[in-house]
């Protein structure tokens, strides 16, 4: 058993696919990146230790990217905040089921400024800060180009729903379809049910078979967005799969399967595409990990 089962109804995507080259929006992308690790690091020190680092990352949403609600603090743990990137108005919420809505409006804005503004909004409806604003102490202002960003977001939420499809399909354990703030990449981990030999078993994020299935915006090796597929460890048979069209096995920053956004948005059927080449990794690695 692979572990997957085929969806065999025709699949249409009725979604325009932007063009998401990240030499045009390399500055938006970079200071949201920042934006992102700030409130990743904040969900960080305000959540629960979970296996595989579950509890840093963040979520795809209507409206953009969330930290899912926090609770204010382990002594009124009913009261929760939950702070969202609207990235269909361009702004920052805090949302709680205790007070009213707070906004900040996202202009470029250094991460100093964001940090200070969104700091001093959450000691107002009584949240202890666990994070030192130090951390995030670069006062240069950045480009926020509101039309990439809208670009970005059209894209993400379509990429968010394809993997959530794919994620659907396959048997075992899986991870939630996670955003990674530190890496800015969109993920999600299907676990083969097999131990690594002389791993320890007791830890979960070394121990585990699993495969990892992303999108990513581009980075300084690959520099246009992408998406992947790697394994730990790598079945040794793997990098010999041949490959669908427009994918190939890559080995430079890391080892695993590869096909870049741009083949995605030309393919007649983008969702078929991705669900093919996911699937097709996903299937030799389930047979290689048996």
């Amino acid at each position: 058993m692979s572990g997957l089962t085929f969806r065999q109804e025709p699949l249409m995507t009725s979604i325009q696919l932007p063009a998401l080259r990240l030499k045009d929006w390399k500055e938006t992308r970079d200071i949201l990146h920042q934006y992102f690790i700030m409130i990743g690091t904040l969900k960080e020190k305000m959540s629960q230790p979970h296996p595989h680092w579950w509890h840093i990352s963040l979520r795809v949403s209507d409206l953009g990217i969330t930290t899912t609600p926090i609770p204010k603090n382990k002594n009124t743990p009913d009261q929760t905040f939950e702070v969202i990137f609207d990235l269909k108005n361009n702004h920052l919420l805090i949302e709680s089921n205790y007070r009213e809505v707070l906004r900040i409006k996202l202009t470029g804005q250094s991460i100093c400024a964001l940090c200070e503004e969104t700091c001093s909004l959450l000691t107002d409806i009584g949240v202890a800060l666990p994070i030192d604003k130090k951390e995030f102490n670069d006062g240069r202002a950045g480009e926020y180009n509101e039309e990439y960003v809208t670009n970005y977001w059209i894209a993400l939420k379509e990429i968010n729903r394809i993997i959530i499809v794919f994620r659907s399909e396959l048997r075992g354990e899986r991870s939630p379809v996670q955003l990674w703030p530190h890496h800015f990449d969109l993920s999600m981990s299907w676990f083969s049910g097999r131990l690594i030999p002389d791993k320890d078993p007791n830890d979960p994020d070394s121990s585990k078979e699993q495969m990892m299935f992303g999108f990513s915006t581009g980075d300084e090796i690959i520099q246009d967005a992408y998406f992947y597929i790697t394994a730990y460890p790598v079945p040794e048979r793997l990098p010999n799969l041949k490959t669908p069209e427009d994918s190939r096995w890559n080995t430079e920053g890391f080892q695993g399967g590869m096909m870049m956004y741009d083949a995605f948005t030309k393919a007649n059927n983008p969702e078929e595409k991705l669900l093919n080449y996911f699937r097709t990794f996903q299937k030799a690695g389930a047979e290689l990990m048996r």
